[in-house]
């Protein structure tokens, strides 16, 4: 730590406090010679400000996840097929909206944190005395899907809050919305919206039904679980309770919910 405070220092004096005219040979300089030295170097990337730094990956690792939360996209699309993200104005509206509704509804609303979820999962943590809930809103659950780990620990939860915020000034809502659905995972070895759509149904995401983005976007809760193939009467459930929701927030008229919680889940393959 002490080394990267003597280097901000150091950086500090070089940007803002120039130094003295009078030092060194009182000759007047060849400035179209060393505009000429300077252009060069910027233009070959041998010169930068900050370019004595050391990388983010070396800085300490509190300091390094406020870095990767700033540009959270980079690693999110490491781990995620080039070929398979989608642009969210792509996707039929209905997809990220049932995501929206059954995972976090005042997504557009909060600044990352959910005060109200958070208050509702503190006190059924309580009651259960043990982790039950996280409260975590749609920009937390990519934090800890990039960035972290999914253990329940008070700690982990602090951290997740805290780049939360940071990842909300970096991007726009439907950036992150983009980015959680192109990397989320929905079960059966399926991570982000292309692979579900085509591991469940044989679709491209921009071919998927309202019936069939409600569930997908139900399985993101508990993916294992709700695996239409092994339980499809639970993922039907909780496919009607998206939609039911969905209809709920405004979202969609109730008799479309009532229309697509009838149709039965027609999967790859059967």
């Amino acid at each position: 730590m002490k080394k990267i405070g003597f280097i901000l220092v150091f950086l500090l004096i070089f940007l803002f406090f120039p130094f003295p005219k009078n030092i060194g040979p009182q000759n007047k300089p060849d400035l179209k010679s060393a505009t000429s030295s300077v252009e060069t170097a910027v233009k070959n990337s041998e010169f930068s400000p900050l370019s004595f730094l050391p990388a983010p990956d070396s800085w300490p690792r509190p300091l390094y996840l406020v870095w990767q939360a700033a540009h959270i996209k980079q690693p999110v699309q490491e781990k995620v097929n080039k070929d398979a993200w989608v642009k969210i104005d792509t996707l039929p509206a209905t997809l990220p909206q049932a995501v929206v509704a059954i995972e976090d509804h005042r997504f557009y609303e909060h600044s990352g944190i959910d005060v109200d979820g958070i208050f509702r999962a503190l006190l059924a943590n309580i009651q259960a005395d043990e982790i039950v809930q996280g409260g975590s809103t749609i920009t937390q659950q990519l934090i800890k899907n990039a960035l972290l780990s999914s253990t329940q620990t008070v700690e982990r939860k602090t951290l997740e809050i805290f780049l939360a915020l940071i990842v909300e000034s970096s991007y726009s809502k439907d950036d992150i919305l983009e980015m959680y659905l192109n990397s989320a995972y929905f079960g059966a070895g399926a991570y982000g919206v292309a692979q579900a759509a085509d591991t469940y149904f044989a679709k491209t995401p921009d071919e998927l039904t309202l019936a069939e983005s409600a569930t997908l976007a139900g399985l993101l809760n508990a993916p294992s679980v709700l695996n239409p193939y092994q339980n499809p009467e639970d993922c039907k459930n909780r496919r009607n309770l998206v939609l039911k929701t969905m209809a709920k927030r405004g979202m969609i008229t109730g008799a479309l919910a009532t229309s697509a919680s009838s149709e039965e889940i027609i999967l790859r393959g059967k």
